[in-house]
């Protein structure tokens, strides 16, 4: 999705017929971009679903006998990695369906419909999922705090909100980027 700019250099060499054939080189780059942003879907589910397995494992193999607070934990962090994993396949599918090739006016609507879409999932589902997770966790903690010494259940909550502000940070930065990409890829089909 860095390619803005040379996408914008070639579409704007380009005569300008109205012919809806799109330059080869254009093509191109707009087939990579597309491809970075479905492969970015996809390593989401992939990242998210093993994080649900690999959580479900640690509790049978681990745990196997859990309290109803750490039963409640865990069933709100898979729960929340499941909701967001549901969200993903459905950006990716509705990423899918766009027409990347079409006339610009054209895709231009359809991202428009794509980017309003994912900017409220950015807010409140994504708010809310998240803070299902961390409430999971915190949900763990209580049963830490009965099963560690002091020193372990210390370091693992540090540990924890150290996690939790990288986190929190990346996770900032990756949805204002997505943001910053499309609005600037229906920028640049808005200008044709």
């Amino acid at each position: 999705m860095n390619n803005f700019k040379d996408i914008q250099s070639i579409w704007d060499s380009q005569e300008n017929d109205d012919t809806n054939e799109i330059p080869d080189s254009l093509r191109k780059k707009i087939k990579k971009a597309n491809s970075i942003v479905n492969d970015s879907h996809a390593k989401n589910i992939i990242i998210l679903s093993v994080t649900a397995v690999l959580i479900t494992i640690g509790y049978f193999l681990i745990i196997k006998q859990g309290t109803f607070i750490t039963i409640s934990g865990l069933i709100a962090m898979i729960s929340s990695l499941l909701i967001r994993i549901g969200i993903e396949i459905l950006s990716l599918n509705r990423k899918r369906k766009l027409d990347v090739l079409a006339t610009s006016k054209h895709l231009a609507k359809d991202l428009s419909i794509y980017y309003e879409w994912r900017k409220r999932i950015h807010k409140f589902p994504t708010l809310l999922t998240v803070l299902t997770y961390i409430f999971g966790v915190g949900l763990l903690f209580i049963e830490f705090k009965t099963h560690l010494t002091p020193f372990w259940f210390n370091f693992f909550l540090i540990e924890f909100i150290i996690i939790a502000i990288i986190l929190f940070v990346f996770i900032r930065k990756k949805i204002r980027k997505e943001v910053n990409s499309l609005t600037e890829l229906i920028a640049l089909y808005d200008t044709e």
